[in-house]
């Protein structure tokens, strides 16, 4: 058996003694790679395309973090502005995600602060824990914490990305297959058999917050003689054609059709039909005089700007953490370094595909000011993303 690769070795050495003299062929790997060329025509195509598909997801993880889906669209563009003038990925992108929306949720014990003082307070709070993401990430980056992160186990980083994904299903299944969403699966369950071991973990174990979101996820794929029947029909379409339309539409389209179609769509039978399930509703106008000024008021760019010393005088985040400082400082550095790891995979896969090496401590630091304008402006922590 270990004289046949020998043998083959041979055959080739002699091979290439033969063979005129000529520049050695860079690796397959190696060829088109690294960062690509400058084309404002097609890089303002792709940002359009992108911008155009993040629609739904910006609704939907402003919906997870625990506030309205229009906030996702009024506060993407300024925390994105700034992680593309920092980051030193050419096509990485950041903005709030699965990830973000779930944990920043988690740690400010988001419903029930929303129930005792109203939404407005609610979005001050997550600005005001997102400036001290940023900082807590802009420290790791100084400190050299990138390094650590790339000695990360792969069984690690794997069971992450699955526990998220199992995070945003269970955040979606709600909104996807009851007309009342997570409000009336609530409900249900607390109507049902399963109400006391929800009930058990909420008193004993009250830090298990995904086993209960878990469970209340069984529930819900388990009761489909309680879903309601057109949302969710839509959600259940709409999830397959995302999944499948790579084989059904032609070739020549962008990536990202399948979501535009999906969701005009969707969006065009509910303004012509008695659609019972929710939707974003109305988005309210922005005060004329506020946003930001450009060119002495020529240009006004649509975007709430949120005082920040008020933030950090006024905004009591420390109390969501028993009012412990260095509970806040803890769970800051952990949201931080956990972000990190998205960023890191992606950025190691392209360096790996791509030929397009990362810094650690930049990107870092970048999450950082991302996640410091993204408290400025509204918006809850943001990380990188594909």
């Amino acid at each position: 058996a270990t004289s046949v690769p020998q043998t083959k070795a041979k055959v080739a050495a002699k091979q290439r003694m033969c063979k005129p003299a000529t520049m050695p062929e860079a690796p397959a790997s190696s060829k088109a790679m690294g960062p690509p060329k400058f084309n404002p025509m097609r890089d303002i195509l792709a940002g359009s395309i992108m911008a155009a598909t993040s629609v739904p997801q910006l609704i939907a993880y402003a919906e997870t973090v625990g506030y309205a889906g229009y906030r996702g669209l009024a506060t993407a563009g300024p925390s994105l502005f700034a992680w593309g003038l920092s980051t030193g990925s050419p096509w990485m992108n950041a903005g709030v995600t699965s990830i973000t929306a779930l944990m920043a949720k988690t740690d400010l014990d988001g419903e029930s602060f929303v129930a005792e003082y109203g939404e407005e307070e609610y979005v001050r709070l997550v600005s005001a824990y997102s400036l001290y993401v940023g900082l807590a990430s802009i420290i790791l980056g100084l400190v050299g914490f990138g390094k650590l992160c790339g000695k990360t186990p792969k069984p690690v980083k794997a069971g992450f990305k699955w526990g998220c994904a199992v995070g945003v299903v269970a955040s979606a299944m709600p909104n996807g297959v009851f007309g009342g969403g997570s409000k009336q699966l609530k409900s249900l369950v607390a109507s049902s058999a399963v109400n006391g071991a929800v009930q058990w973990m909420k008193t004993n174990v009250p830090a298990a917050t995904g086993a209960v979101n878990v469970t209340n996820l069984l529930f819900a794929v388990t009761s489909p003689h309680l879903w309601t029947i057109i949302p969710a029909v839509l959600f259940i379409i709409s999830t397959a054609f995302v999944m499948k339309a790579s084989k059904l539409l032609p070739k020549w389209l962008p990536p990202g059709t399948e979501v535009i179609i999906a969701v005009a769509a969707a969006t065009l039978y509910s303004m012509n039909s008695d659609y019972e399930g929710g939707v974003v509703g109305e988005i309210p106008s922005l005060d004329p005089d506020a946003g930001m000024s450009l060119l002495g008021g020529k240009i006004k760019i649509p975007v709430e700007i949120v005082d920040v010393k008020s933030l950090i005088a006024d905004v009591d985040v420390v109390g969501r953490f028993g009012g412990s400082w260095p509970m806040l400082a803890l769970s800051a550095t952990l949201f931080a370094a956990v972000n990190f790891l998205s960023i890191m995979g992606i950025a190691s896969g392209f360096e790996t595909e791509n030929n397009i090496p990362w810094s650690a401590p930049r990107e870092l630091i970048a999450q950082g000011i991302a996640c410091g304008v993204a408290g400025g402006t509204g918006s809850g922590p943001v990380s990188g993303s594909m």
